[in-house]
């Protein structure tokens, strides 16, 4: 089913600071999981409201908080630099302050499920939000550029499904598989999706057009709510196809 929903500007205030973000959900009545969707470098753009909205129409409360407080990069070096300063441990407490603000909503039942899911820099802060906090229910990792140290993902106990192109320089096979076989050790239950000859970023229509790219999405996303029904509960999976379409209209790279 693809959901109606609405979207709006939202934030939410952890420890005295107001953390700014992107909220979209269904508008039908009722209570639906939540999910907080964690942005790569580029931050809270056009791209990340158009995905937070695709996971709304899948059936999510979807909150995606903006990880660099309304600083917008003006170009690619300074985006890697925002990247790289971020403060990891505060930025996980935020994210995670999401996660019961979505809960306190009364689109979401109390003390109802939520996931976590991020794209590239958001997918390894996802991996964070799993490993050291109990207040997410499942997560969907998408080519996270940052790998927690292993001692850290030992802190994961729910199930995680992931996605990676075999020709992302970005997220590399070759950590991908070093990933994999430390997860693998450790006993966390996954669930790993390749997509050959695809690239970094493929959610997003402006890092390759082609069909192979926009297949690969469609796929992905597909498998995203899918995984996200079933752990969460109270979702309905949406056409992905649409979905794909409709984020052909976001115009910014994010990586």
């Amino acid at each position: 089913m693809d959901h109606k929903i609405v979207s709006l500007h939202a934030g939410y205030d952890y420890q005295g600071h107001t953390v700014d973000g992107y909220l979209a959900r269904p508008v039908a009545p009722g209570t639906y999981p939540g999910l907080v969707l964690i942005s790569g470098m580029s931050g809270l753009n056009a791209f990340q409201r158009e995905m937070t909205r695709v996971f709304a129409r899948a059936g999510f409360v979807t909150l995606s908080p903006d990880l660099f407080d309304g600083y917008a990069a003006p170009d690619h070096a300074s985006a890697l630099l925002a990247k790289n300063s971020l403060d990891v441990n505060l930025t996980v407490e935020r994210l995670t302050a999401g996660a019961d603000w979505l809960r306190d909503l009364p689109w979401v039942e109390d003390g109802g499920k939520v996931g976590v899911s991020g794209f590239c820099l958001g997918g390894g802060l996802a991996l964070y939000c799993l490993s050291r906090s109990d207040r997410f229910n499942s997560g969907v990792i998408f080519y996270q550029s940052m790998f927690p140290d292993p001692a850290e993902l030992a802190g994961i106990t729910t199930k995680i499904q992931c996605h990676y192109g075999t020709s992302d320089h970005s997220t590399p096979e070759e950590e991908v598989a070093r990933f994999r076989t430390e997860i693998d050790r450790l006993g966390i239950e996954n669930e790993v999706h390749f997509y050959d000859g695809i690239g970094h970023s493929f959610l997003n229509p402006r890092q390759e057009d082609s069909v192979n790219r926009e297949q690969a999405a469609s796929l992905a996303l597909e498998r995203a709510f899918g995984f996200l029904s079933a752990e969460l509960g109270g979702a309905s999976v949406a056409n992905a196809d649409r979905t794909h379409e409709q984020v052909e209209t976001a115009s910014t790279v994010d990586t």
